[in-house]
């Protein structure tokens, strides 16, 4: 059973731990699974709560596509500012974005979202609209700015992998 995550804002109610819980089966169920450190520090998995007119909730789950990935697919980044993996949040966004008679309830998202694309997007997109995360880098920095936690070790705890 995985950890109750942390929320923004902090006074949110609680996460729904199937949103927590249907990530952490995304994982599992991959081929091959995503539970190994590589991956956990690589892939990021959101979790959408939502409800459609009919009232009835459903999970909306999808993982970043990392810039190796996407390297894969389509070759190299004409420009080194151009190599960016596509975000889980912003990917989840858009699958909301062409389904606009779902009201998006909660968001889990495994990392925090990052404070340059994601969290603005939310905002304006989704306003009121809790969010739910296990990692925050920021909250894993030392007193030099050297990074003390990498994600895939809290996810492993969070998890209990």
């Amino acid at each position: 059973m995985p950890r109750t995550p942390n929320a923004k804002p902090i006074d949110s109610p609680r996460c729904d731990p199937r949103l927590p819980e249907a990530a952490l089966r995304y994982r599992l169920s991959a081929a091959p699974p995503l539970t190994t450190p590589k991956a956990l520090g690589a892939i990021n998995v959101t979790a959408w709560l939502y409800r459609d007119r009919r009232g009835v909730e459903a999970i909306q789950v999808n993982p970043n596509i990392t810039i190796a990935e996407l390297a894969r697919r389509f070759g190299p980044a004409a420009t080194p500012d151009a190599e960016v993996g596509l975000h889980s949040e912003g990917l989840a966004a858009e699958w909301f974005r062409v389904r606009p008679d779902l009201k998006v309830l909660q968001i889990f998202s495994e990392r925090v979202p990052c404070f340059a694309m994601c969290a603005p997007m939310l905002r304006r997109y989704f306003p009121g609209v809790p969010w739910y995360y296990y990692y925050d880098s920021t909250s894993w920095r030392g007193n030099d700015g050297e990074q003390l936690k990498r994600a895939g070790e809290i996810l492993r705890t969070a998890y209990g992998l």
